[in-house]
């Protein structure tokens, strides 16, 4: 998720974004869920795990049921997505090695949350799972608490910016989702900010500084999709 540095040639354009910058630089105080994993280029929900099985990816899901097993070969932590075991969807795989590494007892941290993890999918007695070795390759993406004031148009807006930027972001909903949450926590990351997916205060000042680096041509698409939502908002 590396964004494309090229500076715009047009100077004309360049004023055009300080429209940009204005609503960017706009003050929402939101709830901040942890987030602290990248994701990788394929994101998808852990109904669709099974078959791409073999690849890098990053799965998001429900954790249905957890448990520890202290007294196993391994001593590992299972967590299970989708539906609790034995009729799970996907499974996280946490060896004991890897246990002492999380900040809290992982089945207690991650039971009931919706995450995504990070990694190659396999397969084991016909389900898929991952394998963790570090926490890095868990996010919590449960649905972030979003500023009140910043509306679903806004939204778009924002995931728009984010996209020019060459994040790894679907601008045409305006839906806070597990992709905007990662494609988010990546910038965040890249501009040592705390990781949360959350758009406040401190990141949409970030994406305001960032604009000088859109291409000319996306910052006229950048406009016009806002204009066209307001637009849309006032027929």
């Amino acid at each position: 998720m590396k964004r494309n540095r090229t500076h715009p040639a047009n100077g004309s354009a360049a004023s055009v974004m300080t429209v940009v910058v204005a609503i960017l630089s706009l003050t929402f105080v939101g709830a901040v869920a942890p987030c602290t994993a990248v994701a990788g280029d394929l994101v998808i929900e852990v109904e669709d795990a099974a078959a791409h099985v073999g690849a890098d990816a990053t799965v998001c899901g429900t954790v249905a049921s957890a448990a520890y097993l202290g007294r196993t070969g391994g001593t590992p932590t299972f967590l299970n997505l989708g539906r609790p075991y034995p009729d799970q969807l996907f499974t996280v795989v946490i060896w004991g090695s890897t246990r002492g590494l999380f900040e809290d007892e992982p089945e207690a941290l991650f039971d009931g949350r919706r995450i995504c993890v990070t990694g190659t999918i396999v397969e084991y007695k016909g389900k898929p799972q991952i394998v963790v070795e570090d926490p890095a390759q868990i996010v919590i993406a449960d649905a972030p608490s979003l500023p009140l004031e910043l509306e679903y148009e806004e939204r778009v807006f924002i995931k728009s910016v984010m996209s020019a930027l060459g994040l790894d972001v679907n601008y045409g909903m305006g839906e806070w989702d597990a992709e905007a949450v990662l494609a988010l926590v990546s910038f965040q990351e890249e501009n040592e900010l705390e990781p949360s997916g959350v758009p406040d205060a401190a990141t949409l000042r970030a994406l305001a500084d960032a604009v000088i680096d859109i291409p000319a041509e996306d910052q006229t698409l950048v406009i016009r999709m806002m204009l066209m939502r307001l637009a849309q908002r006032g027929d």
